[in-house]
């Protein structure tokens, strides 16, 4: 039997004791409001390789998980804020792409459907017009209002909102419209990629997932994920470029050890990705050190800035894990969970038809497909389902950002700020 059976076989038997683990956590810890995690799923290993804070991608979730997450944002809300009765949603800055905005009108609805009266406001001094409309699929438009700070309070023209939903990760700087209000934010403002770095969240995941692994009886190596910070990155400078080859080098040494004890049967490569930062910028595969020494004019261009322009320096180098997931088109694809409170609501295959195994499949290209629950699987046993070590590790992602976000705060949160 492969690990990643065993693994889900484990899970139903140590339900019990998995679920007051669980709950101990998310006692403990500030776990965020919602997130999304990608999921790499081979033979011999799954585990995280991106946990947003701020996701997008609602627009891509069948109606059932839609349905399951107005439950979960309800039950959260309520419970939390029970005084609550309108949201205003805070999405990125001045973006065009309609397929963002259509994220934007879902997400909405799914509140709508709860109950809660939803606006979208801007959080930008570009942002000129009290209102303005944003263009999604098929001809829909989303009316976006201006945030203005009014005392401690923020406000639009259209009303002054209960709670503030943060649908923008601000990767440059913190926001201090959003700072020192009396109204909750959630997301916390100070955690956006200004903040955050992947480095820290994989340092709790690793250790979390650990934890995991005791109660399962498992080799803990199966559900994490080996990362390593490299600091002070230019990959412009050969001395540089020497560093981190040589940081690759002892890595992909190290991994082939471990998979020979294990019995895997390929070698090891690695993912380098700038610290900060999502959207699939800032990210090379390397299957030796002298592609990091060498790296061409476009490779170096790459690795010089993530979103929004901002300079990459500190690295992460990270494990590699080949997909074992292909659908009928022969398209490599990863799962995309999304949780609220750490509860998982749905999610999706991510898939690139221009992408192998080994590739970030998040990039120009990707497609999606939906997945289904257990319970979906009497009609159809070909669907791609969500199994039970998706939602567990998700949900660990999910707790280790929890214990990113204390971290973060403890440190004085944001450093810098914009308007």
């Amino acid at each position: 039997m492969k690990p990643i059976d065993i693994l889900n076989e484990r899970i139903s038997e140590k339900n019990e004791e998995l679920e007051s683990w669980v709950t101990e956590q998310t006692e403990k810890v500030l776990v965020p409001l919602y997130t999304s995690v990608d999921l790499r799923v081979s033979d011999y290993k799954i585990a995280p390789v991106d946990t947003n804070v701020f996701p997008a991608g609602f627009n891509n979730l069948s109606q059932k998980f839609r349905d399951r997450a107005s439950e979960l944002f309800k039950g959260y809300i309520m419970r939390k804020y029970p005084k609550v009765k309108s949201i205003l949603i805070i999405p990125e800055i001045n973006t065009r792409n309609q397929y963002y905005w259509e994220n934007i009108l879902v997400l909405k609805s799914i509140l709508e459907k709860v109950n809660y009266k939803v606006q979208v406001g801007m959080v930008s001094d570009d942002f000129y017009h009290d209102e303005m409309s944003f263009k999604a699929l098929d001809g829909k438009e989303v009316l976006v209002y201006k945030v203005i700070k009014d005392g401690h309070r923020v406000v639009t023209t259209a009303g002054d909102p209960d709670l503030i939903l943060i649908n923008n990760d601000f990767s440059d700087k913190c926001p201090k419209t959003l700072r020192d209000i009396i109204q909750p934010v959630e997301p916390p403002v100070e955690i956006g990629w200004h903040t955050r770095q992947k480095s820290i969240h994989f340092k709790f995941y690793n250790k979390l997932a650990g934890e995991v692994a005791s109660i399962l009886d498992i080799n803990p190596a199966i559900i994490s994920i080996k990362t390593v910070h490299e600091e002070g990155v230019n990959f412009d400078s050969p001395e540089d470029r020497e560093r981190a080859a040589a940081r690759v080098e002892s890595i992909l040494d190290e991994l082939s050890e471990e998979y020979k004890k294990r019995g895997i049967d390929y070698d090891p490569y690695l993912f380098l990705k700038s610290d900060s930062g999502t959207y699939g910028m800032a990210v090379m595969n390397v299957a030796d050190a002298e592609s990091v020494r060498a790296l061409n004019s476009e490779g170096r261009k790459r690795m010089r800035v993530s979103k929004g322009g901002k300079p990459v320096r500190d690295i992460v180098i990270q494990e590699g894990i080949p997909t074992s997931l292909k659908l009928s088109s022969g398209a490599s694809a990863e799962p995309v969970i999304y949780l609220v409170e750490a509860q998982a609501a749905g999610g999706f295959l991510r898939l690139n038809q221009s992408k192998n195994t080994l590739e970030n499949l998040n990039t120009r290209g990707m497609e999606f497909s939906d997945m289904y629950s257990t319970e979906d699987l009497s009609n159809n046993n070909n669907r791609a389902v969500i199994t039970p070590a998706y939602e567990l590790l998700a949900c660990v992602a999910s707790i280790a950002t929890g214990y990113e976000i204390e971290k973060i705060l403890k440190e004085g949160g944001c450093q810098e700020e914009v308007p």
